[in-house]
């Protein structure tokens, strides 16, 4: 049984480790002051002393960054190149994203800072979205002749896809995206198999897409970007259902709705798709939140054409005496997305020194 006094002495230590932790604080802001002062005074011989053990624990955040800032600035006066450069590298391991002031930095701060890599190297992060299908027809093999079939493929609703997202930036307007996704595609096909059958059917199909795609940012206004973006997607076939109903126009037999139908063995084991598309992101804290719509056109017959005549596998032939048709499916997609950037500090290439990069 817990004692009746270990609570109100759990909240002492508590109070007072919360005491000691803001007084430490408040004598590193302290300190951090009487160093901006002295670095003002040109006295800079203690001010590394005063501030790394502060840095190492004591300061929040923000006054962190601003006195590893002013260690790069007192180790650039002393000439001191090493520590500088590892001063500024603690910097921007601290925050990542940390950008110079040229109305108030120093030339050779700004010349230091330049002399790495301070962009990103590849974001990662999550996507969703949603497509509505525009099957497009090869060749009809229908029952009836082409004329008389008449097969019209529509969307039924919309599919979705939810993935992760990697961009590789190749500098400040170029990326290359590689997406890959759990896909489904959803569409409805009418089709005449006599003068008075016809063959309605909705079909839906699941795949995991591997899609890479390059895109180019054209505008930038403060956080937001608009890029266009040109790829190709590989589809991995997993799943899919056929459900259909036959109706005859001339009353004679009722309307008959057959079994749903298993796609597997009727549909090539993947999907060839052409893209192209435009977007806009918007900067929010260390990522990007995406917008885009794109233009998928399939490629690839999707029909397996092996078992198109086999009435034992291909039920479509065998419960509705159609035959299925040569088609590919294209889709427009709505997609959003995520993204944390990552990032990689280091010094850029150059044949220069360390000494002449900073002249």
């Amino acid at each position: 049984m817990i004692s009746r006094f270990a609570i109100p002495f759990l909240i002492l230590v508590l109070l007072v480790s919360f005491s000691v932790t803001g007084k430490a604080q408040d004598d590193c802001v302290v300190k951090l002051n009487e160093a901006e002062k002295l670095y003002e005074e040109g006295k800079i011989e203690k001010i590394p002393e005063m501030l790394n053990s502060c840095i190492e624990a004591g300061f929040n955040k923000e006054n962190k960054i601003a006195a590893l800032r002013l260690l790069t600035l007192v180790y650039l006066f002393d000439d001191n190149l090493v520590k500088a450069e590892s001063s500024l590298l603690r910097l921007l391991k601290e925050d990542p994203e940390y950008k110079t002031n040229q109305a108030i930095d120093p030339v050779e701060f700004t010349r230091l800072y330049n002399s790495f890599n301070t962009a990103p190297i590849f974001s990662l992060g999550v996507v969703l979205g949603v497509n509505s299908s525009m099957p497009r027809l090869i060749e009809p093999y229908g029952t009836a002749s082409f004329d008389a079939a008449n097969p019209k493929y529509n969307a039924e609703g919309f599919g979705y896809n939810m993935g992760i997202r990697s961009a590789f930036h190749l500098n400040h307007q170029w990326d290359i995206i590689f997406e890959p996704s759990l896909t489904t595609y959803s569409f409805h096909v009418e089709e005449n198999v006599t003068n008075y059958n016809i063959t309605l059917a909705n079909e839906s199909m699941t795949y995991i897409d591997f899609p890479i795609f390059t895109s180019y940012i054209f505008y930038k206004y403060n956080s937001l970007s608009f890029y266009g973006e040109l790829g190709a997607i590989y589809g991995m076939y997993l799943s899919g259902k056929y459900n259909g109903t036959s109706t005859f126009t001339n009353n004679e037999n009722p309307d008959y709705e057959g079994s749903s139908i298993t796609m597997t063995d009727l549909r090539k084991s993947y999907l060839i798709m052409g893209s192209m598309g435009i977007g806009s992101k918007l900067k929010i804290n260390r990522g990007n939140l995406a917008f885009n719509i794109r233009y998928k056109f399939g490629i690839n017959n999707v029909m397996n054409t092996d078992i198109r005549y086999t009435p034992e596998f291909n039920q479509i032939l065998s419960e509705y005496m159609d035959i299925d048709n040569d088609f590919s499916n294209s889709n427009i997609s709505i997609s959003i997305s995520y993204n944390y950037e990552f990032y990689i500090h280091h010094k850029k290439p150059t044949n220069k020194s360390n000494y002449d990069v900073l002249k």
